[in-house]
C-alpha cells in the first residue's frame, strides 16, 4: 500500500470510528489545525465514497450532519496541530488560543498559591475558568476539589493523558441549550481517539538556555483491531511527563531579587523595596525598606508586657525621641541564617528601633520558584466493537496522576492572622524564666508565659537580657521554606452506544454513561502553629540563636505536616434519538431530543478549620478554603435543524435543567446560515444561559484571600494621630477578604448572541470574522471596591463596624503602643450575592491559506480576537471599564483583559521535512485597576509608584514570542523533531502591579517568556 492511500484509509477509518464510537455530543473528522470546523476542507470523493455513512456530529449540536459548518463559530485544534507547533499538552494548546482570556489558570499561577495550585483551566472571552465549560467525549468531568479563588468550580485540563487526544473542539458561544450549566462564555470538548492500530511512542527531552527547567517525556500507544475489517478495535495507552522547578534565581533583573531600587525615574527617584522578597533593606533615599522580620531573628529588651514602655504606659522614649531600648541580632553569624551582615545608616533604623547591625536577606534569590516542579503519569485504554450492522458500543477508561512542588519564603514570627479569626499574634515575647511544666497563652495579641519563676525554672537561654529581668521582644523567621506538593488523580470511565434503525434507518440514537472522580491531596509543610510555637517559647524548647539545632520532634511539633485530601465525583447518564420528520426546500427537517441525570459531590474540608475555643491553635497563612455538598441534575433537550432553502438554514435548540439544590432554568438558542454564494456563508446565534452557583459559592466555609493594604493618614488624620503616627498605622499590611457561601443564590443569568461571516474565494483560502457579545445578569460575588472602601471609611472615622449593608469590619488586636486606640481593620467578611452585571464583546478574525508551490507546501494559519468591550454594571448603577487594563483583579489575581491576543502559524513542507514558525502576540495594557479604586494612572489601591510620586509603569507593552519546530520523517516508522520554544528568548515585560506584585510580570501573558528560550529533540516510533 502507498502512502497516500494509507493516509486516505486512516482517514477514512477514523471517520467511522468517530460516528460509530461517539456518545451523543462527540465527532468531527474533518481536521485542519486550528481552523474553524465550518472551514474544514471538504470530504474527497474517494474519501465520500469509502464512508457510506459520512455523517458527523460537531460539538454544540447534537444533531448528526452531511457538512460541519453550524452557526457558532467552532474551533478544532487537531493532535497534528500540537505537534507541528511544539506544543505537548491539551493545556499549553488552549493557553494559547486568542480565545483565551483574563482569568486563566496557567502553569504561573501554580506557585504554592492556596487555591487552585497544579490546576490548569482556560478562562474564553475572559468571564472567568467557571464560566467555561470543559468536558471530555462530550460528557462531563468531575470538578478540580479546589476552588479557584475559593470560589470558582473548574475542570482541570491536566485530568487526561495527552496521548490519547486527538483533538480538541472549542465552541466559542453560549452552548448551555445544549450542556447547561457554565457553558456561559463556551465549551471545550476534548475528545480522545477512537480507534488505534499497531505500536506508537513518543520520547523527548528539553532543557532552557539557562540549563534549567528540564523535560522528560514519554508515551506509548498499542491498538488492535480494524473497525471495519475485524469489527473491534481495542488500545492501550501509557504516559510520563516530568518538568523540573524552575527558580526566580536564575533569570535576570528585576526578576531575581526582592531588591527594586535599581528601577528609578528621570528625575532620580528609585523604587523602594517592597516587603514580600527582601529583609532589612536599605532604598535608594536611605530609607528602610523591605520587611523588618529577618532570617537572623532580633531582640529588643521588654517589660513583662514585652513591649518599651514608661510608667504610664507610653512608649518608652530617650532624649533624641528614639525608643530606649533597640533590637538586636540575636545570632550575630548571618551567613548561618542564608543573609548578609548590614549596616543600617541613622535614616534606615526604624525611628532607631533597628540597627544598626542587621543580617539582610533576598528571599526570592533565596527560595522563590516561577515555575513548580510537574510530574504527571497515567494510562488509558478503549475497546469498540461494531453490534451488527447498525450500531456500535464502545467503554474507556483512563487515570491520571499531576503532581507538583513549590516554595515559598520561611513563615515569619509574628505572622499574619489566621483566616478568620480575629485574633493575631503581633508580639513574641521570649520570657525571663522558662520551666518544663510552663505553659502560653495569648493578651492582647502577645504570648505570655505562666507558671515560669525564680523558684521553679530557669533563665531562659534564648533571652539574652533574662538576667537583667527583662523579656526580650523577637522577631525572626523560620529557618525553612514553607512549601506546598499536590497530587490530584483523576479518574474516568465512560460507555456508550449509538446506531440507526427503522426500515431506512431514519432513527437514529445514542446512549452514554460516564463516572468520574478527581482526588487531591495537597501537602503544606513548614507552616507554623502559633500555640504551639508559643508551648515551647514557655518551656524553652525551641532554639531560636541555632534552629538548626532544634530536634525533628520539635519540628513536627511547631509545624506538623498538614496534609488534607479533597474529593469531587460525577456519574452521568444521557441518550439522544434523532429523526428527519419530512422534506423542505432545502433538505431534511432533523429533529433531535434527549434526556440526561448527574449527580455531582464535592468534599473539600478545611485545611485549617476553625477553633474558637482558641483561635491560635491553627496554622498562619494556610487558608481555610472549604466546602462541602452534592446535587442532582435532571435535564431534558432537543435540537432542530431546518433547512429552509438550499442558501438559508435555521436552527433552535433548547435545554431545561432542574437542580435537587432548587434551581431550574431553561435555555434557548436559535442560529441561522446562509449562503448566498458558494464562496460566502453568513451565520448568527441568539441564545440564552446561565451558570448554578458553584459549590464553595453555595456551601463554602469562610474563605479568606488577602491583599496588600495602607491607611492613608493624609485621609485619616484623626485615626492616625490616636496611634501617634506609628508604625502600626503607616505600614502596609495584609488585608483579609472574608466569603462566606450563601446557600440561596440564583444562577448567574446570560444572553449571547454572535454574528459572523466566512469567506472561501478559492480552495484552501477562508478567512473568518465574528462578532460576539455576552451579558450576564446576577453575577455572583462579594463586596464590591465601593461597599469595600464605604465599610473601611466608615470603620476608620467613626468605629462602625457594620455601616455597610452585608458587610462586617473585624479589627485586628489592638495597637500594643496605644491599646486604647481603634485597631486597624483586619478583615472584610462578608457573604455571596447576586448582583451586579457585566458585558463582553469582540471580534474574532481567522484567516487559512495552504498553497502548493510544488517541491514546497505552505500553510498559514491566523487566529485573532478583538476585545471591544469587558464592562460591569454595579449594583448601584455605576460602570467599571476593564478592557485594555489590569482590571478585574476580583475575577482575574490583577491578570488584566488585553484588547487582542491572536497567533499566526506557518508550516513549510519539503518531502519528508516540515518547518513550521508560530508567533503569538497579547496586547499591553493600562497599568490601572478600576475595581481597586483606580481612576488613571498611579491611582488604585495597588498602584506602585515612585517615593516622589510618579508612577512607575502607566502601560505595559505588548508580550509577544516565537516557537519554532521542525520535523523529518526519516522512515515510514520513525520520525525525529526539534522544538525551539521563545526562540528570540523575550523577556517578560516588567509588570510591578500585575498579580498583586508577586512576580513583577504578569504570569498569565509572560509565562512562556520567564521560561526564556526552551530548546526539546524528540523521536516518534510507529508500527
Amino acid at each position: 500500500m502507498n502512502e497516500a492511500t494509507r493516509d486516505t484509509k486512516v482517514k477514512t477509518t477514523i471517520q467511522k470510528a468517530a460516528l460509530r464510537g461517539a456518545t451523543s455530543l462527540t465527532a468531527f473528522a474533518l481536521l485542519c489545525g486550528t481552523a474553524h470546523a465550518q472551514d474544514a476542507a471538504p470530504q474527497t470523493a474517494e474519501e465520500t465514497a469509502a464512508d457510506d455513512s459520512n455523517v458527523i456530529v460537531v460539538t454544540g449540536s447534537l444533531l448528526r450532519r452531511t457538512d460541519a459548518e453550524t452557526a457558532s463559530p467552532v474551533t478544532v485544534i487537531s493532535a497534528d496541530n500540537f505537534e507541528q507547533r511544539g506544543i505537548n499538552t491539551a493545556a499549553e494548546a488552549l493557553q494559547r488560543l486568542s480565545a483565551n482570556g483574563s482569568g486563566t489558570i496557567s502553569e504561573g499561577w501554580n506557585n504554592g498559591n492556596n487555591f487552585a495550585a497544579g490546576a490548569n483551566a482556560v478562562s474564553l472571552r475572559g468571564l472567568t475558568v467557571q464560566n467555561t465549560l470543559t468536558i471530555f467525549d462530550g460528557m462531563r468531568m468531575a470538578m478540580y476539589p479546589v476552588a479557584d479563588d475559593g470560589h470558582r468550580n473548574f475542570v482541570d485540563l491536566n485530568s487526561i493523558p495527552d496521548a490519547v487526544i486527538d483533538r480538541i473542539e472549542v465552541v466559542k458561544d453560549g452552548a448551555s441549550s445544549t450542556y447547561g450549566a457554565d457553558a456561559v462564555a463556551g465549551v471545550i470538548n476534548v475528545i480522545t481517539k477512537k480507534q488505534v492500530q499497531g505500536v506508537h511512542a513518543n520520547l523527548s527531552n528539553g532543557i532552557s538556555d539557562h540549563g534549567d527547567g528540564s523535560e522528560q517525556r514519554i508515551d506509548v500507544t498499542v491498538g488492535h483491531g480494524d473497525l471495519e475489517t475485524d469489527g473491534f478495535n481495542v488500545y492501550v495507552s501509557g504516559m510520563y511527563r516530568k518538568n523540573e522547578e524552575i527558580y526566580a534565581r536564575n533569570r535576570g533583573y528585576p526578576f531575581n531579587t526582592g531588591y527594586l531600587g535599581g528601577i528609578c525615574n528621570d528625575a532620580g527617584s528609585c523604587l523602594n523595596t517592597p516587603t514580600r522578597w527582601y529583609t532589612f533593606g536599605v532604598n535608594p533615599n536611605g530609607t528602610l525598606g523591605g520587611s523588618t522580620i529577618p532570617l537572623a531573628p532580633i531582640v529588643g529588651r521588654g517589660d513583662e508586657n514585652g513591649v518599651f514602655r514608661d510608667d504610664e504606659g507610653d512608649l518608652l522614649l530617650g532624649a533624641d525621641g528614639n525608643p530606649v531600648s533597640r533590637y538586636q541580632l540575636l545570632n550575630p553569624d548571618c551567613a548561618a541564617f542564608n543573609s548578609t551582615p548590614t549596616t543600617l545608616p541613622a535614616s534606615a533604623s526604624g525611628g532607631g528601633l533597628y540597627g544598626p547591625n542587621v543580617c539582610s536577606a533576598d528571599l526570592k534569590d533565596l527560595y522563590a520558584t516561577i515555575r513548580p516542579e510537574t510530574k504527571r503519569y497515567g494510562f488509558a485504554g478503549r475497546a469498540t466493537v461494531k453490534l451488527g450492522e447498525k450500531a456500535e458500543a464502545f467503554v474507556s477508561v483512563d487515570w491520571t496522576k499531576t503532581s507538583t512542588y513549590a516554595q515559598l519564603s520561611p513563615a515569619a514570627f509574628p505572622n499574619s492572622t489566621p483566616p478568620p479569626s480575629s485574633a493575631s499574634w503581633s508580639q513574641v515575647v521570649l520570657p525571663v524564666y522558662v520551666c518544663s511544666d510552663g505553659t502560653a497563652t495569648f493578651s492582647n495579641g502577645i504570648n505570655v508565659s505562666s507558671g515560669c519563676n525564680a523558684a521553679n525554672g530557669t533563665l531562659n537561654p534564648n533571652n539574652p537580657f533574662a538576667s537583667e529581668g527583662l523579656t526580650a521582644v523577637l522577631r525572626g523567621r523560620y529557618d525553612k521554606p514553607q512549601t506546598v506538593e499536590t497530587g490530584a488523580r483523576s479518574m474516568r470511565v465512560q460507555a456508550g452506544v449509538n446506531g440507526t434503525f427503522g426500515s431506512d434507518d431514519e432513527w437514529a440514537y445514542t446512549l452514554g454513561a460516564t463516572a468520574s472522580e478527581v482526588q487531591l491531596t495537597r501537602t503544606s509543610r513548614n507552616y507554623l502553629i502559633p500555640q504551639r510555637l508559643a508551648d515551647l517559647i514557655a518551656t524553652g524548647e525551641y532554639n531560636f540563636a541555632q534552629p538548626w539545632l532544634n530536634s525533628q520532634e520539635v519540628r513536627d511539633y511547631v509545624a506538623p505536616v498538614n496534609r488534607k485530601v479533597s474529593t469531587s465525583k460525577l456519574w452521568q447518564v444521557e441518550g439522544t434519538i434523532q429523526r428527519a420528520l419530512f422534506e423542505l426546500p432545502g433538505g431534511s427537517l432533523q429533529v433531535a431530543v434527549g434526556a440526561s441525570y448527574r449527580k455531582e459531590s464535592l468534599d473539600d474540608q478545611s485545611a485549617n478549620p476553625a477553633n474558637d475555643a482558641d483561635p491560635y491553635d491553627r496554622y498562619f497563612t494556610i487558608n481555610a478554603v472549604g466546602a462541602a455538598g452534592s446535587r442532582n441534575v435532571k435535564s431534558a433537550f432537543y435540537d432542530i435543524s431546518a433547512p429552509i432553502i438550499d442558501q438559508v438554514e435555521l436552527s433552535a435548540s433548547g435545554r431545561y435543567d432542574s437542580y435537587s439544590s432548587g434551581q431550574k432554568n431553561f435555555s434557548p438558542k436559535f442560529g441561522v446560515k446562509i449562503k448566498p454564494i458558494e464562496q460566502l456563508l453568513l451565520r448568527g446565534t441568539w441564545s440564552k444561559g446561565f451558570r448554578i452557583p458553584s459549590f464553595n459559592e453555595a456551601y463554602g466555609l469562610p474563605t479568606t484571600g488577602y491583599t496588600s493594604f495602607s491607611i492613608d493618614c493624609e485621609e485619616y488624620v484623626a485615626y492616625c494621630a490616636s496611634h501617634n503616627n506609628n508604625n502600626y498605622v503607616t505600614a502596609a499590611y495584609s488585608l483579609g477578604r472574608t466569603g462566606t457561601g450563601n446557600p440561596e443564590l440564583d444562577p448567574e443569568k446570560s444572553t449571547s448572541y454572535t454574528l459572523g461571516a466566512v469567506f472561501e474565494p478559492m480552495r484552501n483560502v477562508s478567512f473568518t470574522v465574528d462578532y460576539f457579545r455576552t451579558k450576564i445578569k446576577g453575577i455572583i460575588g462579594g463586596v464590591s471596591a465601593d461597599e469595600q472602601n464605604a465599610a473601611l471609611d466608615a470603620y476608620l472615622t467613626t468605629g462602625n463596624t457594620n455601616a455597610v449593608e452585608g458587610v462586617t469590619i473585624r479589627p485586628l488586636d489592638a495597637d500594643p503602643a496605644f491599646p486604647g486606640a481603634l485597631a486597624n481593620p483586619g478583615f472584610i467578611e462578608y457573604s455571596y450575592t447576586n448582583g451586579d452585571s457585566q458585558v463582553v464583546e469582540g471580534i474574532d478574525f481567522g484567516a487559512n491559506v495552504s498553497y502548493d508551490f510544488g517541491p514546497v507546501t505552505w500553510t498559514s494559519s491566523l487566529d485573532a480576537s478583538y476585545l471591544i468591550k469587558y464592562e460591569m454594571i454595579r449594583a448601584n448603577g455605576s460602570v467599571e471599564r476593564y478592557d485594555g487594563s489590569l482590571s478585574p483583579c476580583d475575577y482575574t489575581s490583577c491578570s488584566g483583559s488585553p484588547k487582542w491576543r491572536g497567533s499566526w502559524q506557518n508550516t513549510f513542507t519539503m518531502g519528508k521535512v516540515s518547518l513550521t514558525g508560530t508567533a503569538y502576540y497579547t496586547h499591553g495594557y493600562d497599568l490601572w485597576s478600576v475595581d481597586y479604586s483606580g481612576t488613571g494612572c498611579g491611582t488604585g489601591d495597588n498602584a506602585v509608584n515612585y517615593p516622589d510620586g510618579s508612577a512607575v509603569k502607566c502601560k505595559v507593552g505588548a508580550q509577544w514570542n516565537f516557537d519554532i519546530s521542525a520535523n523529518v520523517q526519516v522512515s515510514d516508522n520513525f520520525s525525529i523533531y526539534a522544538n525551539i520554544l521563545n526562540a528570540f528568548a523575550i523577556k517578560p515585560k516588567f509588570d510591578p502591579m500585575a498579580a498583586y506584585s508577586i512576580f513583577n510580570y504578569n504570569p498569565a501573558w509572560g509565562q512562556a517568556n520567564m521560561v526564556g528560550r526552551y530548546f526539546r529533540l524528540g523521536a516518534k516510533v510507529d508500527f
